[in-house]
C-alpha cells in the first residue's frame, strides 16, 4: 500500500476552516528531486559563468600584456636597426680614414659584428613572439643591443686612436721638407763635386738651385724660423727648424724677408734669390739636416721642378 501524507491548511480569516490536501510520497520525492536537480543546475551555471568570467579577464589581461609586447619589440627593432646604421657608418668611416691614411690593411672580416648568443630576429612575426611570450628570446634581444653597443664602443676607441695617428702624421707631413724652396734648375747637386773655387775634390752637402735674380725662396716645410742673416761662405741665409729632427737652409739670398723666432708655413716666402756669400752667380744653395745630418733634399721632395 502506498504512503501518502496528509497536508493542512489554515485559513488566517477563517480560523476554524481546516483546508486538508492529500499528498503521495512519490510526489514529494520528485519535488525534493526537481528542487536538488534545480540547485545543482544553478550551482553548476554559477560555477561555468565564473570560470568564464576569470578566463575572459585573464584573456583581456593577455591582449593588454601582448600590446605592450608589440610596443616593445618595435622599439627594439627601431633601436636595433639605428645601431646597425651607426655601426655601418662607422665601418665605412674608418675604412674610408684607414684607406686615406695607408695605416695597416683593412681586414673585411671586422665588418661581421662581433655577436653571441641566442639569433633573434625582430623582423619576424610580432603576434607569435607575444603569444609564447618568451622570455629568453628579451634575453638574447638584451645581448644583442648590447654587443652592438659594445661595437660602436670599440670602433669607436679604434677612430680615436686613429683620429690621433692621423693628426701625427699631418703634423709630420706639414714639417716635412717635400716642396721645391724655389722654381729653376739643379746647377750642383747633393754629394762629392769639383769645387768651382778651388778646383779640388769636397762633398756638397746640399743643392744649387739657378734662377734669377729676386725670384721668391719658399720655406719647404711648416717650422720656426732659427737663423736670418749673414752666414760665412753662405751670404744671407735663413735657416729653419721644422721639428722632428728636421732642419732646412737657404743660402745666397738677396733679401731676407722672415727674422728668427717667426713662424711659417710650408710655401710662406722667406727670402728672395740672389747671388751672396761664396757664388758664382744667382741661385738658392739648399740644405736638407736630419737630426744634425745633412741628407740629399732630393729624397724628401715630391714632384718636379
Amino acid at each position: 500500500m502506498k504512503k501518502k501524507y496528509t497536508v493542512m491548511i489554515f485559513d488566517e480569516s477563517r480560523l476554524g476552516d481546516v483546508k486538508t490536501r492529500k499528498i503521495s510520497s512519490r510526489v514529494i520525492r520528485l519535488a525534493m528531486l526537481s528542487v536538488a536537480l534545480y540547485v545543482f543546475v544553478s550551482g553548476a551555471g554559477f560555477y561555468y559563468l565564473n570560470n568564464l568570467y576569470k578566463e575572459r579577464s585573464v584573456l583581456s589581461k593577455y591582449q593588454e600584456e601582448n600590446l605592450g609586447l608589440k610596443e616593445k619589440i618595435a622599439g627594439y627593432q627601431a633601436q636595433i636597426i639605428n645601431i646597425n646604421e651607426k655601426v655601418a657608418g662607422v665601418l665605412e668611416l674608418e675604412d674610408k680614414v684607414r684607406n686615406l691614411a695607408a695605416y695597416g690593411t683593412t681586414d673585411k672580416t671586422h665588418k661581421q659584428l662581433a655577436v653571441g648568443g641566442k639569433e633573434v630576429d625582430v623582423l619576424q612575426d610580432l603576434s607569435k613572439v607575444s603569444e609564447r611570450k618568451d622570455k629568453r628570446f628579451f634575453e638574447g634581444l638584451n645581448t644583442t643591443l648590447s654587443n652592438l653597443g659594445m661595437e660602436i664602443e670599440q670602433r669607436a676607441v679604434s677612430l680615436s686612436e686613429l683620429a690621433d695617428f692621423l693628426e701625427e702624421q699631418k703634423l709630420m707631413l706639414s714639417s716635412t721638407p717635400t716642396i721645391w724652396p724655389v722654381k729653376g734648375w739643379i746647377s750642383s747637386g747633393f754629394g762629392y763635386r769639383i769645387s768651382p773655387f778651388t778646383g779640388r775634390r769636397v762633398f756638397h752637402e746640399g743643392l744649387d738651385i739657378a734662377t734669377k735674380y729676386n725670384v721668391p725662396v719658399q720655406a719647404a716645410a711648416k717650422g720656426i724660423v732659427v737663423y736670418s742673416g749673414r752666414k760665412a761662405g753662405y751670404g744671407k741665409t735663413i735657416i729653419i727648424d721644422h721639428g722632428y729632427g728636421y732642419i732646412t737652409k737657404y743660402g745666397h739670398n738677396n733679401k731676407l724677408t722672415v727674422k728668427a723666432g717667426d713662424k711659417v708655413s710650408k710655401g710662406d716666402v722667406i727670402a728672395k734669390v740672389g747671388s751672396t756669400g761664396r757664388s758664382t752667380g744667382p741661385h738658392v744653395h739648399y740644405e736638407v739636416l736630419v737630426n744634425g745630418i745633412p741628407v740629399n733634399p732630393l729624397k724628401f721632395i715630391v714632384g718636379s721642378n
